[in-house]
């Protein structure tokens, strides 16, 4: 075996010319080399390998008996790993092409200078300490990868897959040798818009792109939620070789999350109602009362006390108006009735009377949505980026869009507000809400902001899901 640091590497010599033999153990052996006694066939050098590891070996291409040099170092490669060197006689361009088919750590003819051997030998044992510490580093990523439930894949840079880890044949269903060489968009369902050639792009230009979820299709056809992270892979030279992407099933969790978001918008319309129907019926009876009252007191010549009961009617005023709007916002009744369009166009005005700022709507969609719950997320999606402008960006104009292409709706919200560079802002409640409303319909949310001169929201959703 390979001795370690400082110990006398352990030669083999196969050579079947005795003289020849004893010449190169002695050179070797004053070279400071540990030489094992010289083997004459490839049948004796084979079977001295089942129980011994010489550290290299010195195989002459020409050996006597039924296999020949070459025909040992196939068996040598293939069952035993042992550096091996031909020596020859001969140089002929047949024997150095069958040579170079078992892939020899070198070749040296027998007349060559001692340093020559010396300078061979040193580099055969370099390259082979090298390779098994490759091995060794290959062989731990294997098992490391195989370990992860989550499924990590190697891609070139035109898509196509080049690794596939054990993970990923668990949560997408393809084999590793099916799936080699195919293009990554494989595993895109057909109703849903690739988005993957622009997140390798932004990847490879240097934008980090951090996890975000979409949906991709097993073997089997199942449509799974995945939470997808891309990385590039360089090489030395810095530039972009390879990607990476790790991929998690959060298909159950997208399911409860799902019943979660059914419960609290029953929740949000039976809030809504109570707003409108109970407290907004009780104020407005109260309201009635008060006006009688106010009445009665102006009869009797009480200034002063009919003064109060018109304070309380203008303060009940304010609360009915206060309970009407937030019951506008939970029930959303345009919405359900009239469809996402109409919904929008009257969110525009409502915030233009809010906010007392210029907000025009724009539709052009075919036909409605259908999907109630695309619908109201895009709804609580476009009111969210709406107060969002009013609250932060000093927004005099802001114009929403809904329109369509093949497979997506797409909703922009621009506004010419001041806009924001910092990370806090990037990271506030609102855009989490709004980010984690696209999740729930497996759309793409982008906010796009410049510093004096505003932000735009898009959500980019599938039409078929």
């Amino acid at each position: 075996m390979v001795g370690t640091e400082g110990a006398k590497p352990t030669i083999l010599i196969v050579e079947d010319e005795q003289i020849v033999a004893l010449d190169i153990t002695r050179t070797l052996e004053q070279m400071g080399y540990d030489v094992l006694p010289p083997l004459s066939t490839g049948a004796g050098a084979l079977s001295f390998l089942e129980k011994n590891r010489p550290d290299i070996i010195l195989l002459d291409i020409k050996l006597k008996g039924n296999i020949d040099g070459i025909e040992t170092a196939i068996e040598i490669r293939k069952k035993y790993n042992v550096p091996f060197i031909f020596l020859s006689t001969f140089s002929d361009d047949e024997t150095l092409f069958r040579a170079k088919k078992t892939e020899p750590y070198g070749y040296i003819t027998k007349s060559a200078h001692k340093n020559d051997l010396h300078t061979m030998i040193e580099m055969a044992l370099y390259r082979h300490t090298m390779e098994l510490d490759a091995r060794k580093n290959e062989e731990l990523l294997s098992n490391t990868l195989k370990s992860i439930s989550d499924a990590v894949i190697g891609v070139d840079l035109d898509g196509s897959i080049i690794s596939w880890n054990s993970g990923a044949e668990d949560i997408f269903g393809y084999d590793k040798k099916e799936i080699r060489g195919k293009n990554i968009s494989i595993l895109t369902p057909p109703f849903y818009p690739n988005e993957l050639p622009d997140v390798f792009h932004r990847v490879c230009s240097g934008i980090e792109v951090n996890h975000y979820e979409t949906v991709r299709q097993r073997k089997d056809g199942e449509i799974i939620h995945i939470s997808l992270k891309i990385n590039p892979i360089s090489t030395s030279l810095n530039t972009v070789s390879s990607l990476s992407l790790i991929a998690r099933d959060i298909t159950a969790k997208k399911r409860l999350e799902l019943e979660i978001l059914e419960a609290s918008e029953r929740e949000r319309k039976k809030i809504g109602k109570d707003l409108h129907d109970s407290l907004g019926q009780n104020l407005t009876g109260i309201s009635l009362q008060l006006k009688i009252l106010e009445n009665m007191l102006a009869e009797q010549s009480m200034k002063e006390e009919t003064e109060i009961a018109r304070r309380i009617e203008s303060m009940i005023a304010d609360s009915i108006k206060q309970t009407r709007s937030l019951a506008k916002n939970l029930l959303t009744v345009t919405l359900q009735s009239q469809g996402l369009s109409v919904a929008l166009k009257e969110l525009a005005i409502h915030a233009e009377t809010l906010y007392s700022i210029d907000v025009d709507c724009s539709t052009g969609i075919e036909e409605e949505i259908n999907d109630e719950i695309i619908a109201v997320q895009l709804y609580h999606i476009a009111q969210e980026a709406l107060t969002n402008a009013n609250r932060h960006s000093d927004a005099r104009h802001i114009r929403m869009y809904l329109n369509e292409d093949d497979s997506e709706y797409i909703l922009k919200i621009i506004d010419d507000g001041k806009g924001f560079s910092g990370d806090d802002e990037k990271d506030g409640l609102g855009l989490r809400i709004m980010e984690y409303r696209s999740n729930m319909i497996n759309g793409r949310l982008s906010v796009v902001s410049h510093e004096s001169i505003g932000t735009t929201v898009s959500c980019r959703v599938p039409k078929h899901q």
